[in-house]
């Protein structure tokens, strides 16, 4: 898995990732350590968090998290592709594909 995230990354930078680690109410059937996969995100330069889908706990924060990356990446290249030297027609024209997550 390690290198197909990896060669994504590296291939495209728009792409969003998180490494998300589950059944987070299972403690005491862990497999990973939480320094090891806190470790792993840091080196593969993604957000770590871990969820229970059983409790619901921060399942909500990683599609928004997700969201606000995939929104943040979009504004981004819109901005590069408008450049600086917008004028106001074309900002107004930004403003109107804009969506609100």
């Amino acid at each position: 898995i390690m290198e197909q995230i990896l060669r994504v990354k590296a291939e495209e930078d728009k792409i969003p990732l998180l490494l998300v680690g589950n059944k987070s109410d299972l403690e005491e059937r862990r497999q990973v350590p939480v320094d090891e996969a806190r470790g792993k995100a840091e080196a593969w330069g993604v957000q770590y968090v871990e969820t229970s889908a059983k409790t619901r706990a921060n399942v909500d924060k990683v599609f928004f998290d997700l969201m606000r990356e995939v929104r943040g990446k979009k504004m981004s290249e819109n901005k590069d592709k408008n450049g600086k030297g917008k004028n106001k027609k074309n900002k107004k024209s930004f403003r109107e594909r804009c969506c609100l997550l």
